[in-house]
């Protein structure tokens, strides 16, 4: 019995590693997927209700035995639980796959924030991430995030920069067709220590695959499907920053030299070469998440 089961076991194990999902990821950050993930009602890891089990579900066509009806059950439970277990660890590593929102209790309305920052405009702040969202994928496109260094903070621009270099190295190039913003809603913000954080959710349309750059030939994705994804971004600004009378990130005053720059012409101070980064006087991405994705076939 302990032979038998020790090959049951290896079979399933070998199953397990064939079906694991391995997830296309794609578009800026590589939260889009071949897989749709978040927002639905099922709520599960995996599909519990596919035809898989019909064939174990035996009426009995004699011969086994109840010892060989005990090891199949067995197995059965086996192969559930490793799945389950599998699927959620997988999941947990993985960027395409539905991450909860931040906790309503953490941030405070944007009508509490008027108090620290009269001037605030949340109109214009929606345009602005919308903007950045189109700028963002673009870039990504180009394989050179180098527009865009203002407009991330240190820490997010590194990780989003790393994972380009996946298509640089692979020489492929992840392309993400007609982008649109369906729909900006502020959440709120909260204060962590000297920085003030803005909570966003972003709901889009794309149509985004991989193609090999010399062949031209699609190796990962689809140009004919559309997905609609929905975000959650997370903007930074230095405490005590508020909202200037110039709006967008143009003529800024250097925060290292004093000299007065035009972000967004360079990144790079062209009086003393430092790095400028918006979260010293402006809105700065920190994070992005991805919620959910439907994709349908058009």
């Amino acid at each position: 019995m302990k032979k038998i089961l020790a090959i049951l076991l290896s079979i399933i194990m070998m199953m397990c590693v064939i079906s694991a999902p391995t997830g296309v990821k794609a578009d800026f950050g590589d939260y889009a997927g071949d897989n749709d993930y978040g927002g639905g009602d099922d709520g599960g890891g995996w599909d519990s209700g596919g035809n898989d089990d019909s064939d174990w579900s035996g009426s009995g066509s004699g011969g086994g035995g109840d010892l060989f009806d005990i090891v199949i059950l067995i197995a059965i439970v086996i192969f559930v639980i490793y799945k389950s277990k599998n699927s959620k660890s997988t999941s947990s590593n993985r960027p395409n796959t539905s991450v909860r929102r931040t906790n309503s209790f953490t941030y405070r309305n944007i009508e509490e924030y008027l108090h620290i920052d009269p001037d605030f405009s949340e109109t214009q702040f929606k345009d602005k991430v919308s903007n950045l969202y189109i700028q963002f994928q673009e870039a990504w496109q180009a394989k050179d995030l180098s527009s865009l260094r203002p407009y991330l903070t240190d820490s997010a621009f590194a990780k989003f920069d790393r994972q380009l270099d996946n298509y640089r190295q692979n020489h492929t190039t992840n392309y993400v067709d007609h982008p649109a913003v369906l729909n900006v809603h502020v959440r709120g913000w909260y204060n962590d220590g000297n920085m003030d954080v803005m909570v966003v959710e972003l709901r889009t349309r794309i149509i985004d695959y991989v193609k090999d750059d010399a062949s031209g030939v699609i190796v990962k994705g689809s140009d004919s499907i559309e997905k609609f994804m929905t975000y959650e971004w997370k903007l930074v600004r230095t405490h005590g920053v508020t909202t200037r009378n110039s709006t967008g990130t143009s003529a800024k005053v250097c925060p290292y030299c004093g000299a007065h720059v035009d972000i967004n012409h360079s990144a790079v101070c062209e009086y003393c070469d430092s790095v400028l980064t918006t979260d010293e006087f402006d809105w700065a991405v920190s994070e992005i998440s991805g919620i959910s994705q439907r994709s349908y076939r058009i």
